[in-house]
């Protein structure tokens, strides 16, 4: 075997290659290139985009949907001329009511039936008789006290004519008035009306030996009876009348605003009202009017008062109707004189106190700010609103002011304008 050389062979060198760096300006130029390219094909990329959209077809315009209205329960407005009620409460009381004095002493001789508790008489009747003999002797008395004071004047006017006549005869034209008896003529004439007056007053006071009234009523309460005997000035009875009765109505400041009564006045024109009063499952009414004020409100509840009154209400002969008694408690409502160009909705129609939602020409709410006159639980009184107007009977709780509402009307309060 052949020995290796101890010299390891190295393989021949390859030569050099020199490498040239590229210029400056070079690079540059290369750069620009590559830009242009590049903005070349941004504006061919821009260009074929402009021309799909332009040559895209367009779609077609959808019709707008028709804007959504909700239903809303409505009422059109009729304007009327009405009288606003305003309700109160009262006690029935009489108008006139009075303790009955006998005018004349003497002994009760005779009392009528009518004379008791609860009777019932008329105008002039006669309720009790005081014993009329010794006012019938002075009457008498004082008739001839007349005759003798008629007959003394009769004496002398013929006195004084016959002084007259002698003086004349004497010849001297100034007369004396000693002489021609005018002082005891005078005297004459005196005594004779003194005379008249005594007359007159004793047959007053025999008539007044008859206790009777000048109007229509009942006996509430008897202080004498039969064979008692009544100094002048006591009190024999106490009665009231029947012919009118008065109701003691409380209004607040605001009733009487509406009402158009003002406290203050001692004449207001009368206001018509109806009392009521349930019986046996039956209400009874009175016509009646309110006439007058009380000056002032009460101290203590702040209330103004006016009295109603209630004519020939106590009737004993009405089977179908009771009397009107005193001490019955009845219910009052007062009607004012009409107002003019109001509104009468339903009482859920008021909004937030005194506004109301109205539907516009475009079926928009609009709120409107109303007078509120009377507010009942079924119905409102209203001024502020125009005739035709539509109102919403039961306004939403919260009020969408753009949106559109399709009115719906109830027949059984309203019809479509």
């Amino acid at each position: 075997m052949r020995k290796r050389s101890s010299q390891t062979r190295r393989a021949p060198l390859a030569c050099p290659v020199r490498i040239r760096a590229p210029s400056k300006e070079s690079v540059l130029n290369t750069r620009r290139k590559n830009l242009a390219r590049a903005g070349l094909i941004l504006l061919a990329g821009i260009g074929l985009s402009a021309l799909i959209i332009v040559a895209k077809p367009k779609p077609e315009p959808k019709p707008p949907e028709p804007e959504k209205e909700h239903p809303a329960q409505v009422v059109a407005v009729k304007l009327v001329d009405t009288g606003i009620g305003v309700h109160s409460q009262g006690t029935v009381n009489p108008k006139i009511a009075i303790d009955v004095t006998a005018q004349v002493s003497g002994q009760v001789i005779e009392v009528a039936p009518a004379f008791a508790v609860g009777g019932a008489f008329k105008p002039g009747q006669m309720l009790i008789q005081i014993d009329p003999r010794d006012y019938q002797i002075a009457a008498a008395r004082a008739a001839s006290a007349l005759e003798d004071a008629r007959r003394q004047l009769a004496i002398e006017k013929g006195q004084a004519r016959q002084a007259k006549r002698e003086w004349r005869d004497l010849g001297d034209p100034e007369a004396n008035a000693l002489f021609l008896r005018e002082p005891q003529l005078a005297a004459a004439e005196a005594a004779v009306k003194a005379a008249e007056a005594a007359v007159a007053q004793a047959q007053l006071d025999l008539e007044r030996t008859t206790v009777s009234l000048p109007f229509e009523g009942r006996v509430a309460r008897t202080d004498v009876n039969l064979g008692q005997f009544v100094p002048s000035g006591k009190v024999v009875a106490r009665v009231f009348s029947s012919d009118v009765m008065e109701v003691r109505l409380p209004l607040t400041a605001q009733e009487m605003y509406l009402l158009n009564i003002k406290a203050d006045s001692d004449q207001i024109q009368p206001l018509d009202l109806v009392l009521s009063l349930a019986v046996g499952g039956r209400t009874y009414q009175w016509q009646g009017q309110v006439v007058r004020t009380e000056p002032g409100a009460d101290e203590n509840t702040r209330l103004f008062h006016v009295i109603a009154e209630v004519r020939n209400a106590y009737r004993f002969d009405d089977r179908e109707h009771p009397p009107l008694v005193p001490g019955t408690f009845v219910e009052a409502t007062i009607t004012s004189n009409p107002y003019q160009d109001v509104a009468v909705l339903p009482r859920n129609a008021l909004y937030q106190q005194d506004k109301v939602m109205v539907l516009d020409k475009d079926h928009h709410l609009q709120m409107v700010t109303v007078e509120v006159l009377q507010s009942t639980e079924e119905k409102l009184v209203v001024k502020g609103l125009q005739d035709g107007d539509l109102v919403l009977v039961e306004p939403p709780s919260f009020v969408e002011m753009g949106v559109r509402y399709r009115p719906v009307f109830d027949d059984n309060r309203d019809e479509r304008p």
